[in-house]
């Protein structure tokens, strides 16, 4: 924690993690392994500050980064903070055959940022189309490799601008968060307080990328912060090969990790089928955030890395958003994953928490996603922002030095987020008896026949039907014709695609009191989601008024 205290700025926090010997292993495409020392990427990021001044970069300007994980990444990214700059990492094509999507988001996100420059990889140099920015473009690897070091005639200062982080825009076009260093440092500072990081033992080790705060911020930064080791996997080879974050907390002794709930779903499928010798037993955090946490995944990837050594008390659900920096609250990794189990009946119909018999019929249980951070304050607010009684559901709101000051040149959006210095998440929840309980999004909400209907209960059970892909499932309403519909990604094949159909339909009646009027099945790919991952539920909805889904199945009521 030494670090934590005494540290103004990124630049700082790098200059004193060079002292500790310690450094990232970054894995390469092949799983080869290259170490990097703090001091070497001390060494490189100056060399790289020197090449972004010699483009003509200057003191607070915004630089575009854009590329795999990869040594050079890294260096660029501490090679902006020397310069004193400000970087902003953009998010990598989710597939190929959405190039001319990604090309179209990154100029918007440049012209954004209003970014001097824009620093891409050779390899999507060579493979995507022109980007038609104004920025200056230049290859990461260039810069990577000049050879005359930047020397800083002044000091960052803890309340310049460091990073533009723009939302994951699951219910909005993405907005950019501007964060000083100040915000960075705090949040890292008051989340390793409670999770009690001790450098000497912990070592990171993230899959996540690098354009996701959680895998910036989280796991990057807060290795540098630290100053403890780090084990850098591409999100491409986990995505493809999941056993090789395991592989690698067991190989280098991990102790910390983050990711959405998804990845410890595709975790605990690889661990189930591939049994091989690993030794998770110093695993202490692995901390669940960025999506709505699903109690099943999470027991079921305990059951399968139990016999392997992990504590599953190690699970630590966590509630956080890039307003926010990242974390907000955050669970004890000693104490037992926390689950409110609440009526559904009065959720939905009053918005009001019941406590029910867990797996009881007509039962709920919520992931508490645990305690505010050192600092940091949580309030349940109505609509009209204020306190909610004891036992409603309201929107979260949040309060603390990590907290934005504003969206990035818009104050419509600022003005609708930052009221009486509180920051309204749009998320919506409740004080429960083990701390903060998530139930959904304000905008994803749907509302019909006077009855409030979560669409992660609807994505949950479609997702367990056999033929539909889990992940893959997006739920919401049709208001103005009273009509909910379910739309489903699926692996079945022609002739059993109507089935699973008129199968997910059935189970979605069968275990929620108020059953979808449409279910939907579309090939595997088809569903919009952010470049994180996340379900775009809004766009969806669009997709389907406008008729741009392709059924393969419909089954309707």
């Amino acid at each position: 924690m030494t670090n934590t205290q005494i540290v103004g700025s990124v630049p700082e926090a790098l200059l004193s993690a060079a002292d500790t010997g310690r450094g990232i292993e970054i894995v390469d495409r092949q799983l080869n392994e290259q170490y990097l020392s703090y001091d070497e990427i001390l060494t490189s990021a100056r060399r790289f500050a020197g090449g972004l001044r010699e483009q003509g970069v200057e003191r607070g300007d915004r630089v575009c980064l854009l590329g795999p994980t990869t040594p050079d990444l890294v260096t660029s990214l501490f090679g902006a903070w020397v310069a004193g700059a400000v970087p902003v990492v953009l998010p990598l094509p989710r597939r190929m055959s959405e190039l001319p999507a990604f090309v179209e988001d990154v100029t918007r996100r440049v012209d954004k940022a209003d970014a001097s420059l824009l620093a891409v990889s050779n390899i999507l140099l060579e493979q995507a189309p022109t980007f038609d920015v104004s920025a200056t473009i230049v290859s990461i690897e260039k810069l990577a490799a000049h050879t005359s070091a930047w020397a800083a005639t002044s000091p960052v200062s803890a309340d310049d601008l460091a990073y533009l982080q723009f939302t994951s825009g699951t219910t909005a076009r993405s907005r950019a968060v501007p964060l000083s260093h100040r915000h960075l440092i705090a949040n890292l500072a008051a989340a390793g307080q409670m999770a009690g990081i001790d450098p000497e033992i912990d070592v990171f080790v993230s899959w996540l990328p690098l354009f996701h705060d959680m895998g910036l911020i989280g796991m990057l930064l807060g290795s540098v912060v630290f100053g403890t080791k780090l084990v850098l996997i591409p999100t491409e080879e986990f995505l493809g090969r999941p056993g090789c974050w395991t592989d690698s907390l067991s190989r280098h002794r991990g102790t910390i990790t983050a990711s959405p709930n998804f990845g410890y779903g595709l975790a605990a499928r690889d661990l189930a089928s591939k049994p091989r010798a690993l030794d998770l037993k110093g695993w202490r955090i692995a901390a669940n955030g960025a999506e709505p946490i699903d109690l099943e995944t999470v027991q079921r990837f305990a059951e399968a890395a139990e016999p392997y050594g992990f504590d599953p008390n190690a699970m630590c659900p966590m509630f956080g958003l890039a307003e926010a920096t990242l974390a907000v609250s955050l669970s004890r990794s000693d104490e037992p994953v926390a689950v409110e189990w609440v009526d559904r009946e009065a959720l939905e119909a009053s918005g009001r928490i019941t406590p029910a018999t867990p797996h009881a019929p007509g039962s709920r249980g919520l992931v508490a996603c645990g305690h505010p951070i050192p600092g940091h304050e949580v309030s349940i607010r109505d609509h009209n922002g204020d306190v909610v009684s004891v036992g409603a559901v309201g929107e979260i709101c949040v309060r603390g030095p990590s907290v934005m000051l504003g969206y990035w040149r818009d104050a419509d959006a600022t003005a609708e987020a930052l009221r009486d210095g509180w920051l309204h998440t749009g998320d919506l929840g409740f004080h429960g008896t083990h701390g903060l309980v998530v139930c959904g999004r304000k905008k994803d909400m749907i509302i019909l026949g006077g009855r409030n209907l979560y669409p992660e209960d609807y994505e949950f059970h479609a997702e367990r039907v056999p033929g539909v892909r889990k992940g893959n499932v997006i739920a919401f309403a049709i208001p103005e014709r009273e009509r909910m519909v379910v739309v489903c990604e699926t692996t079945a094949g022609p002739d059993d695609v109507h089935d699973v159909a008129r199968s997910t339909l059935e189970e979605l009646r069968r275990q929620l009191p108020r059953g979808p009027e449409e279910v939907v099945m579309v090939s595997p790919g088809t569903l919009p989601k952010t470049s994180s991952g996340k379900r775009q539920r809004g766009e969806c909805r669009e997709q389907y008024a406008s008729g741009g889904l392709e059924p393969l199945a419909v089954a309707r009521r």
